[in-house]
Protein backbone atom coordinates (compact mmCIF):
# COMPACT_ATOMS: atom_id res chain seq x y z
CA UNK A 1 0.00 0.00 0.00
CA UNK A 2 1.55 3.53 -0.63
CA UNK A 3 0.61 6.84 0.16
CA UNK A 4 2.09 10.27 0.44
CA UNK A 5 5.01 11.19 2.46
CA UNK A 6 5.88 13.62 4.23
CA UNK A 7 9.92 14.23 4.40
CA UNK A 8 12.33 14.05 1.61
CA UNK A 9 10.35 15.09 -1.99
CA UNK A 10 9.99 18.64 -1.86
CA UNK A 11 7.10 19.98 -4.18
CA UNK A 12 6.19 16.64 -5.36
CA UNK A 13 5.29 15.35 -2.35
CA UNK A 14 1.52 15.55 -3.55
CA UNK A 15 2.00 14.04 -6.88
CA UNK A 16 4.01 11.15 -6.01
CA UNK A 17 2.81 8.37 -3.19
CA UNK A 18 6.34 7.25 -1.78
CA UNK A 19 5.59 6.42 1.55
CA UNK A 20 5.03 2.51 1.67
CA UNK A 21 3.05 0.40 4.30
CA UNK A 22 3.44 -2.94 4.51
CA UNK A 23 0.95 -5.43 6.19
CA UNK A 24 1.37 -9.00 6.99
CA UNK A 25 -1.75 -10.95 8.81
CA UNK A 26 -0.12 -13.45 10.73
CA UNK A 27 -3.15 -15.54 10.88
CA UNK A 28 -3.60 -15.75 7.21
CA UNK A 29 0.40 -16.40 6.28
CA UNK A 30 0.47 -20.05 5.26
CA UNK A 31 4.42 -19.24 5.31
CA UNK A 32 4.52 -20.58 8.82
CA UNK A 33 2.74 -22.91 11.02
CA UNK A 34 0.54 -22.48 14.14
CA UNK A 35 3.88 -22.90 16.63
CA UNK A 36 5.20 -19.83 14.86
CA UNK A 37 2.38 -17.89 14.35
CA UNK A 38 1.79 -18.07 18.46
CA UNK A 39 5.71 -17.25 19.28
CA UNK A 40 5.38 -14.15 16.89
CA UNK A 41 1.88 -12.94 18.93
CA UNK A 42 4.01 -13.41 21.80
CA UNK A 43 7.16 -12.20 21.54
CA UNK A 44 5.79 -9.26 18.89
CA UNK A 45 2.55 -8.36 20.91
CA UNK A 46 3.34 -4.55 21.07
CA UNK A 47 3.46 -4.69 17.73
CA UNK A 48 0.83 -6.75 16.52
CA UNK A 49 -2.59 -4.93 16.14
CA UNK A 50 -6.01 -5.68 17.32
CA UNK A 51 -6.60 -7.40 14.02
CA UNK A 52 -3.54 -10.00 14.04
CA UNK A 53 -1.20 -8.02 11.69
CA UNK A 54 1.81 -6.35 11.84
CA UNK A 55 2.23 -2.84 9.67
CA UNK A 56 5.81 -1.96 8.54
CA UNK A 57 5.82 1.71 7.25
CA UNK A 58 9.03 3.38 5.57
CA UNK A 59 8.76 6.39 3.96
CA UNK A 60 12.38 7.82 4.47
CA UNK A 61 13.34 7.78 1.04
CA UNK A 62 12.23 9.78 -2.42
CA UNK A 63 11.77 6.64 -4.36
CA UNK A 64 9.09 4.23 -3.92
CA UNK A 65 11.48 1.22 -4.72
CA UNK A 66 13.91 1.99 -2.38
CA UNK A 67 11.11 2.65 -0.20
CA UNK A 68 9.46 -0.67 -0.62
CA UNK A 69 13.25 -2.50 -0.25
CA UNK A 70 13.48 -0.46 3.26
CA UNK A 71 10.52 -1.86 4.29
CA UNK A 72 10.62 -5.66 3.25
CA UNK A 73 13.82 -5.36 5.26
CA UNK A 74 12.42 -4.35 8.36
CA UNK A 75 9.86 -6.76 8.12
CA UNK A 76 12.44 -9.29 7.52
CA UNK A 77 14.20 -8.91 10.53
CA UNK A 78 11.26 -8.20 12.86
CA UNK A 79 10.14 -12.03 12.12
CA UNK A 80 13.64 -12.88 12.50
CA UNK A 81 14.30 -11.41 15.81
CA UNK A 82 10.38 -12.74 17.00
CA UNK A 83 11.63 -16.55 15.67
CA UNK A 84 15.24 -16.65 17.39
CA UNK A 85 15.71 -18.66 19.86
CA UNK A 86 16.01 -17.65 23.04
CA UNK A 87 19.71 -18.12 25.01
CA UNK A 88 19.00 -20.11 28.02
CA UNK A 89 21.18 -18.27 31.02
CA UNK A 90 23.86 -19.45 32.18
CA UNK A 91 24.22 -18.68 35.98
CA UNK A 92 27.73 -17.51 37.68
CA UNK A 93 29.44 -16.58 40.61
CA UNK A 94 30.61 -13.49 41.40
CA UNK A 95 34.68 -13.41 41.67
CA UNK A 96 36.83 -12.96 44.54
CA UNK A 97 38.04 -9.47 43.14
CA UNK A 98 34.19 -8.19 42.41
CA UNK A 99 33.66 -9.42 46.28
CA UNK A 100 36.21 -7.79 47.46
CA UNK A 101 35.40 -4.25 45.51
CA UNK A 102 32.08 -4.24 46.78
CA UNK A 103 32.50 -5.08 50.29
CA UNK A 104 35.51 -1.98 50.16
CA UNK A 105 33.02 0.19 48.46
CA UNK A 106 30.24 -0.15 51.44
CA UNK A 107 32.95 0.27 53.94
CA UNK A 108 33.75 3.51 52.53
CA UNK A 109 30.16 3.99 52.12
CA UNK A 110 29.67 3.32 56.00
CA UNK A 111 32.51 5.45 56.84
CA UNK A 112 31.20 8.40 54.71
CA UNK A 113 28.03 8.09 56.93
CA UNK A 114 29.51 7.53 60.04
CA UNK A 115 31.56 10.76 59.61
CA UNK A 116 28.39 12.65 58.90
CA UNK A 117 26.45 11.39 61.74
CA UNK A 118 26.33 13.59 65.61
CA UNK A 119 27.73 11.59 68.34
CA UNK A 120 27.56 13.11 72.59
CA UNK A 121 31.14 12.56 72.52
CA UNK A 122 32.39 14.70 69.37
CA UNK A 123 32.21 18.89 70.07
CA UNK A 124 30.01 20.67 67.98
Amino acid sequence: MTSTASGPGGQRVNRVQTRVTIVLDIEACDAMGEPRRRLLRSRLARRVGSDGTIRVVCGRHRSQRDNIAEACERLAALIRGGLAPTRARRSTQPTRASKRRRLEAKGRQGQKKQVRGWSWDRER
